[in-house]
């Protein structure tokens, strides 16, 4: 039998668990941007009303989230098909609906859409919301991550627009039809969002190739921002020394719910991380 001592300090644990609890639902509430927030399907039926029949024309089965800022939503939808077996196969889009003219735009449309959370790319009281999708279904996929930002004049718009492909904008980090049997390389793709001392993230990519016949070493380094005044996105092709560090940063970068990484555990990485333990102090 416990005793009253054990019961007292079990309460106690239990109290100061129920705090904790209560500390992350109040953080990660103050995390929404604001004038932002969640549309409640059951409490903000006229709203919901409305959107469904903004997206009327829309090839859907479901909504399944909804947000508002000012006068514009971000709704995101799944389309799947009455004979598929299982929910991964479902399509997704993105939307921004204007609650003024009930005008829907369509930003972005992938399958195993990820949902990350709130980024700042611009300026750290300016958040974005990182996205993780694939391009395409039962095909050689390609791994895309966008951040959806608002704008109060012009709506909701997807980050780094794709001009040869509008519905698949964003930051390609994963290719998967390369590589040995795809094409005659060894590859390792390494990505990574990094959050500088000031909060402000920056997206980067590592596409390392090793050509298989002839050994030959091709390494593409990209690093894609948001301009800090005006807003714009941003990209640049890394070279030399401005490469290396690169390489450094993404392969020292570490997975989280908020700042998605991969390929941190490749050849590649594990090559850039020992040479910085072997080099001389």
């Amino acid at each position: 039998m416990n005793s009253y001592s054990d019961i007292t300090h079990d309460r106690f644990d239990a109290v100061k668990l129920l705090i904790f609890l209560l500390l992350v639902s109040a953080i990660a509430q103050g995390q929404l941007p604001a004038g932002f927030r969640w549309v409640d399907f059951k409490k903000d039926a006229s709203i919901v009303s409305k959107i469904e029949q903004a997206l009327k024309a829309e090839n859907y089965t479901a909504i399944r989230e909804m947000g508002l800022a000012d006068g514009f939503a971000l709704v995101m939808t799944v389309q799947r098909d009455s004979g598929q077996a299982t929910p991964n196969g479902d399509q997704w889009s993105v939307y921004s609906v204007s609650t003024k003219d009930w005008k829907a735009r369509t930003l972005l449309i992938g399958y195993n859409l990820q949902i990350k959370d709130w980024i700042s790319l611009q300026s750290r009281d300016k958040q974005d919301l990182g996205i993780v999708y694939m391009d395409c279904w039962e095909c050689e996929p390609a791994s895309v991550f966008t951040a959806i930002h608002y704008d109060p004049r012009e709506g909701w718009r997807a980050r780094w627009a794709n001009e040869k492909d509008p519905y698949h904008p964003g930051v390609v980090f994963l290719i998967t039809d390369v590589g040995d049997p795809y094409t005659n390389e060894d590859v390792d793709q390494v990505f990574a969002v990094l959050a500088s001392e000031d909060g402000v993230a920056t997206v980067g990519t590592w596409y390392h190739s090793r050509d298989l016949a002839t050994g030959k070493i091709s390494n593409g380094l990209a690093k894609f921002s948001v301009d800090p005044s005006t807003g714009e996105d941003k990209s640049a092709v890394l070279a030399g020394s401005k490469a290396k560090e690169w390489e450094l940063q993404l392969c020292k970068a570490r997975d989280s719910w908020s700042k998605p990484a991969r390929g941190q555990s490749s050849r590649a990485c594990k090559g850039v991380l020992g040479t910085e333990r072997e080099a001389p102090k």
